[in-house]
C-alpha cells in the first residue's frame, strides 16, 4: 500500500483517510495486531498504536488531523 516515507508526504486529508482505514481494519478484524496491520498498509507500527490507542481513549474523534510537533 503506502510506504512509510510515503504517508509522510501524504496531505493531512489523506493521512486522515489512511489512519481510518487502519482503525476500521483493525475494529473489523480484517487485520489483527499492530504489526499487520503496520504491514497491511505500509506504516510504522508506532503510528497504528497511536491511532488505535486515540480512537480506544477518545472515541469522539482523539484520531483527527492535528499539526505535527515542533
Amino acid at each position: 500500500m503506502v510506504g512509510v516515507e510515503d504517508a509522510r508526504r501524504l496531505s493531512p486529508a489523506e493521512r486522515e483517510v489512511l489512519r481510518l482505514r487502519v482503525v476500521a481494519a483493525l475494529e473489523s478484524g480484517r487485520v489483527e495486531g499492530y504489526r499487520r496491520a503496520a504491514e497491511v498498509f505500509g506504516v510504522s507500527e508506532r503510528s497504528v498504536g497511536g491511532w488505535w490507542r486515540a480512537v480506544t481513549v477518545w472515541p469522539s474523534g482523539g484520531c483527527g488531523v492535528r499539526g505535527r510537533r515542533s
